[in-house]
């Protein structure tokens, strides 16, 4: 263990975790990168508790807000953006981020109302009960009480290299958990950061939202996570620095673990499909229970809308749109004799 440590330390040297209270979701890393630009990965969420705890965290490492030469978005999300437009305001840092969290910048909360309307339909159509969309509102107006525009200076593409913090990073597009997910890659060092991405301790999920904003046709998001994974552990890494959570020493372990957890619960949502066609809904009262579902609608609605797109792909079932656009899914054919297949 003593030398595990070493060697964290040393592949991190000038690193410094930050790690900021959030509410629903217990803490978020804030990377402090110390050197020249002297920048942080991520911010908190826009509120002033959030604030309060990164000054506070800042001056025991002997910096202030005002000190920030650099901030680097991992992806759009509240968590992980809230604070960047009070940072830059307060230091005059640089925002770079890529051009699909630059995209959410300059009109956040318009742009969280949208993905809140696509959302209530989303429930609806995949049975959702009225009751429970209007009970699962906190969810959409937590998103927009901790979210704050923030005005992208530097956009970056695939493939760039941003200096940040004295090491050059190496910026790679991977979108899954969120569409804007970015990893951060020192090659030299062999480290990333890699916000929610990947995380040590929880399962990453997989949000289904619009392709544009204010479009209808969805983005299938575990596929699309899934397939980032599989980029992931073909990369050559020591640290994986996550959006909370603590340091990923084998990420190659702990994909194939992720990987593993993804095919008990497609076999879980294949075996919940009843004959005659199941909603997304009764099938997450199934997965889970009754009253997780109601409680946590958004989330469960997106797990197993995402496994029932990968049983899709595969041929294992088939969707039901009915004339009021209500979904049902049913087990095909194939779906009916063959085993769920490997990832």
């Amino acid at each position: 263990m003593a030398a595990v440590n070493a060697k964290l330390r040393a592949l991190t040297s000038g690193v410094h975790r930050i790690q900021i209270a959030v509410p629903y979701l217990g803490t978020v890393n804030v990377w402090l990168l110390a050197g020249d630009p002297l920048t942080l990965v991520d911010t908190g969420p826009a509120d002033d508790a959030s604030r309060e705890s990164l000054e506070a965290a800042l001056h025991a490492l002997g910096h202030s807000i005002a000190d920030i030469e650099l901030v680097l978005l991992t992806h759009h999300h509240l968590d992980h953006s809230g604070l960047a437009g009070t940072i830059a305001a307060a230091s005059g840092a640089r925002i770079a981020a890529t051009a699909g969290t630059a995209a959410w910048g300059p009109s956040y909360h318009e742009r969280a109302a949208l993905e809140a309307a696509f959302g209530r339909r989303l429930l609806a159509e995949h049975g959702v009960p009225p009751n429970v969309i209007e009970s699962s509102e906190a969810f959409w107006e937590h998103i927009i009480r901790n979210s704050a525009n923030f005005t992208t200076t530097e956009v970056l593409g695939d493939g760039d290299i941003i200096r940040a913090g004295g090491c050059g990073y190496r910026v790679v597009e991977r979108p899954g958990h969120s569409v804007t997910d970015t990893l951060f890659v020192n090659d030299e060092r062999g480290v990333a950061i890699v916000g929610d991405h990947i995380l040590p301790e929880i399962t990453s999920g997989a949000e289904v939202v619009p392709l544009e904003p204010s479009g209808s046709i969805r983005r299938q998001a575990l596929l699309q996570y899934l397939d980032g994974l599989r980029c992931t552990v073909a990369m050559e890494l020591d640290v994986l620095l996550p959006g909370h959570g603590p340091e990923i020493l084998d990420h190659r372990l702990l994909i194939k673990e992720r990987i593993e957890f993804h095919e008990r619960r497609l076999e879980l949502v294949a075996a919940s499909i009843e004959a005659e066609g199941s909603t997304a809904f009764e099938i997450a009262q199934r997965v889970w229970d009754e009253e997780t579902a109601r409680t946590q609608a958004v989330l469960v609605i997106w797990e197993v809308v995402g496994h029932l797109d990968v049983l899709a792909e595969r041929g294992l079932v088939v969707e039901v749109v009915g004339d009021a656009g209500s979904r049902v899914f049913r087990p095909s054919v194939r779906g009916a004799h063959a085993p769920t297949e490997r990832f």
